[in-house]
């Protein structure tokens, strides 16, 4: 059984989400496969299955298998602690080869038991990278159930509502710092900020009225007002604390080529994104002050079956 699951990267709104304010991603051409067949004991690209090195994988053998070893092969596209989702890609890739050898494929359960996963993995989780994996193309979170409706996640008291989004064939360019940013460690530095301070409380809200304000230009392919409410955002990120001085430097050398550029993701590290028609221009710019770039557009498709080992 082969299997993948894209990347994916938040368009608007991180940080935000985790204070109940809307988020929209999007899945990317960037790909994560996963190979596995029966086999005498669990075994992970030929090394025993560990706790250190394979916690995503075997959870999600905890959650959704009871039946013999597997020997498991993985391949990815996605850099780790890049901000594009590297563990929702490995965590839904795995847990569609599962659930498709038990024949119980389908997109909602997969993105539940995935958030799951991570929530187990990580001690906490949102939703929107898994969900965003799982379905593909674009997702919007949002507290309050609206127009186009997937599904409800819930943990404890808290509720995410996942809707599907019509996002059109942006070409973005991503930029890897090489920094592996501790998500954990932005969203606690956020936390403090917002328990503080009312001015962080104020900048979150308008966070989220940024989300909702591009929903329309996103549907209208007005590239324009998407890359200034990029910048928008960007400068609020920055004003939480969560931006990085290579961040910074990458976004600067975008902006003479792009609609608009921001951090996505956890920040303090990571990566940014950039939207442009000029995706090799970007590219170079990025380089030549010394991030790694990935041209990419939206992925159409989330979870799929495969053929490609």
């Amino acid at each position: 059984m082969e299997t993948s699951a894209p990347a994916k990267v938040i368009l608007f709104g991180e940080h935000a989400v985790v204070y109940g304010e809307p988020a929209i991603a999007v899945a990317i051409n960037l790909r994560t496969y996963v190979k596995i067949k029966k086999s005498e004991e669990y075994r992970v690209n030929g090394y025993p299955m560990s706790d250190k090195y394979h916690s995503y994988i075997k959870n999600a053998i905890k959650l959704c298998w009871d039946g013999e070893p597997l020997d498991i092969q993985t391949k990815s596209e996605v850099p780790s602690a890049s901000g594009m989702g590297s563990s929702a890609s490995i965590t839904v890739a795995m847990l569609t080869a599962l659930l498709a050898m038990k024949d119980e494929l389908k997109e909602e359960k997969i993105a539940k038991l995935g958030f799951e996963v991570e929530y187990r993995t990580q001690g906490s989780a949102s939703p929107i990278d898994t969900s965003t994996v799982t379905h593909g193309k674009g997702i919007l979170v949002h507290r309050e159930k609206k127009d186009h409706f997937l599904w409800k996640v819930e943990k404890g008291e808290l509720k995410w509502y996942i809707h599907h989004i019509e996002v059109p064939s942006l070409k973005l360019v991503v930029g890897f710092s090489g920094i592996k940013g501790s998500t954990k460690d932005m969203v606690n530095k956020v936390r403090r900020f917002y328990n503080w301070n009312s001015f962080a409380r104020d900048v979150i809200r308008d966070i989220g009225k940024i989300t909702m304000e591009a929903i329309e230009p996103l549907q209208d392919e007005d590239y324009e007002r998407i890359g200034e409410l990029m910048n928008e955002d960007n400068k609020l990120l920055t004003i939480l604390g969560v931006n990085h001085p290579m961040l910074k430097r990458m976004i600067n050398a975008s902006l003479k080529h792009s609609y608009g550029a921001k951090l996505t993701g956890a920040g303090g590290g990571g990566s940014i994104i950039a939207l442009t028609d000029e995706q090799d221009e970007v590219a170079k710019a990025i380089e030549e002050v010394g991030g790694k770039a990935y041209k990419v557009e939206i992925s159409k498709d989330g979870f799929r079956i495969e053929n490609h080992f």
